[in-house]
């Protein structure tokens, strides 16, 4: 190798091996810290997300169960306790908290007990289920027919049907009126009916509902009112009973063989029985 080439190299190797300039070495020594930090803060997330999913996997195995109906609270109702919303709710013990869904158990409730409404809340501290009800209260017997024949039971005055058997036991229905034959699709015109009974001029006695739908009602100074399935009428059926009550000869009030058809109010028709009827024909 020539003298100056040998030269040439040896100089550019005494220059790198010498000190760095301060910016670069400055430089370097920011990565390195960039890098430590990194992975410091790596380390963090994992040993937290470690102790999280551990501290979770305790609490779900071995905290968040309900493991006695002890640990069912009902509040709000002072008919229905924790052994009724556990079998209205089909719930099962053990039973952990997170495979319950409060929505699912409301609407269930909601559709077994006689209850105006429901709130589930879950406590995980300590482990427990909180049942907050608000009770529909009876307002006139009632039955229906079943698959044993005919049930009894009574309705709120919503005209929800409520079995005896989960009644407070002792508690009489608010109004003397009977509802006989009661059906689900006419449940909001029995409701209306019970709202407006103090206002027909006579004690309403009983609601009777067919089995086609068609109604009827009995009060004490018209008798048997015939009102048919025409919901629409209804307002305007009413009306008419009050005013029959008020104008109708006494003589032909409250007759046990006659009876009154108002499906259509506008023309009420007075119904005699066969034998009254000719007699009045013939006179």
């Amino acid at each position: 190798m020539p003298r100056s080439q040998s030269q040439s190299v040896k100089r550019r190797a005494s220059k790198s091996s010498g000190p760095l300039p301060p910016s670069v070495e400055r430089r370097r020594q920011l990565r390195r810290e960039r890098r430590r930090d990194q992975l410091i803060q790596a380390w963090r997330i994992m040993v937290f997300t470690g102790s999280s999913a551990a501290l979770a996997w305790i609490i779900l195995s071995a905290g968040w169960t309900l493991r006695s109906i002890d640990q069912l609270q009902v509040v709000g109702s002072d008919r229905l306790g924790p052994d009724n919303v556990a079998k209205a709710g089909r719930l099962q013990f053990p039973l952990p908290l997170l495979s319950l869904k409060p929505n699912t158990l409301e609407r269930r409730l909601m559709a077994e007990l006689p209850v105006q409404s429901v709130t589930v809340q879950r406590r995980l501290l300590p482990p427990g289920l909180e049942v907050e009800l608000k009770d529909r209260r009876p307002i006139a017997a009632a039955t229906r027919s079943g698959a044993g024949g005919t049930e009894q039971g009574m309705v709120d005055r919503e005209g929800h049907w409520m079995p005896l058997t989960v009644a407070r036991q002792g508690e009489a229905p608010a109004s003397a009126v009977r509802v006989q034959g009661w059906i689900p699709s006419r449940r909001s015109t029995i409701a209306k009916l019970l709202e407006q009974r103090d206002r027909l001029g006579s004690p309403l006695q009983v609601i009777h509902v067919a089995p086609d739908g068609d109604l009827s009602l009995r009060t004490a100074s018209l008798g048997l009112v015939k009102l048919g399935s025409n919901g629409a009428l209804l307002d305007q059926q009413l009306n008419t009973v009050v005013q029959l009550t008020h104008s109708l000869p006494a003589q032909l009030r409250g007759q046990s063989d006659t009876s009154i058809d108002l499906s259509d109010p506008s023309k009420p028709e007075l119904q005699l029985p066969a034998k009254a009827a000719k007699k009045a024909s013939e006179s």
